[in-house]
């Protein structure tokens, strides 16, 4: 409650119902899920939150991945429905994931498509299409990793290999330039 002092404004029946909820769906009070679930239900009408659920399954996700997601990371159901659409579709189409597999680790959501997804992964592409990249690498590693490290494991240290890596990484030079075809990295 101390990161989002707002919800403290809304009347106590209707905190209480979200609370109830939260803990109906089987939140952890003893967790911070718990806590973002509550604000996901005061932040948004049902109708929206419906509305996200559905584009979820539009974008592949079974009823039961929309309800993992939301429990792992309840603040996948704040994003835009534009936001979705094309995180999935990147995800799905680019990389290759299956959406079941984005479900089961839906903080991801959350990254920055075009300043953080996008780039990483073509640095991705690109050394897994060199075969310096030997074994399937993980999306979630990937994408999660800090800037200095990601930098470090998968820019620096292949520079000698592929001195054009930041180029590509921050947009200099398109893969397309360097003659590579489309390529799934990891599902």
């Amino acid at each position: 409650m101390a990161n989002q002092p707002s919800i403290m404004l809304i009347g106590t029946e209707k905190l209480a119902s979200y609370i109830d909820r939260a803990a109906e769906m089987g939140f952890d009070r003893s967790k911070v899920t718990f806590i973002q679930a509550i604000q996901v239900f005061a932040g948004m009408s049902e109708s929206t939150l419906k509305r996200k659920m559905e584009v979820y399954g539009r974008c592949g996700w079974s009823e039961s991945d929309i309800y993992s997601a939301f429990s792992k990371y309840p603040f996948c159901m704040k994003f835009s429905e534009k936001k979705i659409m094309a995180t999935m579709d990147f995800f799905v189409s680019d990389c290759g994931c299956e959406p079941a597999a984005i479900a089961r680790n839906p903080a991801l959501l959350a990254l920055n498509l075009d300043r953080r997804m996008k780039p990483r992964y073509l640095v991705a592409r690109v050394l897994k299409e060199k075969g310096l990249l030997t074994k399937n690498i993980s999306l979630l590693n990937i994408m999660s990793k800090s800037e200095e490290k990601f930098l470090k494991r998968y820019v620096v240290y292949y520079e000698e290999d592929v001195p054009e890596l930041l180029d590509i990484y921050i947009g200099k030079l398109s893969i397309s330039e360097m003659g590579f075809r489309q390529q799934v990295i990891s599902k």
